[in-house]
């Protein structure tokens, strides 16, 4: 994506999400966060599935900082990806924030069981969306004290 966070130093933000609609404000929520970060945006979770499984433990600047998942997603779910976080990767402490128009409470309780560190509900409106997002990313980039993986 070209976009104009690619400050590799800052923290970095995987974001798995499909509609371009929801990645456009994605992305303005990220550059409306308080800090300046590193936004990777992947579109399907096969793709995300394989970059995921391919960071190495020993390259933690690639580590992701916070992951916003959406729960469906073509290729594989967000719980599938969910799953590969805490069971696959090197980097299984990273918060996972599940992103999801669902308000099914079945899609919020395996979210949970999974270890998904919060879910949050897409809003309808776009200014909500964004606010949404910015305050997520500064919650858990800027206000959490994050679990070491060394």
């Amino acid at each position: 994506m070209g976009n104009s966070m690619t400050d590799l130093s800052g923290p970095r933000v995987f974001a798995i999400e499909d509609n371009p609609a929801d990645v456009r404000l994605v992305e303005e929520g990220a550059a409306a966060a308080n800090t300046q970060l590193n936004l990777h945006v992947v579109g399907s979770g096969k793709q995300a599935a394989e970059q995921l499984r391919g960071i190495d433990a020993d390259s933690p600047d690639d580590h992701p900082d916070l992951l916003l998942v959406d729960l469906n997603i073509p290729g594989k779910s967000g719980f599938d990806l969910l799953r590969i976080v805490r069971n696959e990767s090197v980097f299984q402490h990273a918060p996972v924030v599940i992103v999801s128009s669902s308000e099914n409470q079945d899609d919020i309780d395996h979210s949970y069981e999974l270890s998904a560190n919060a879910y949050v509900t897409k809003p309808a409106d776009p200014d909500d969306y964004i606010r949404m997002i910015s305050d997520t990313i500064d919650f858990w980039i800027a206000t959490t004290t994050p679990h070491s993986d060394e």
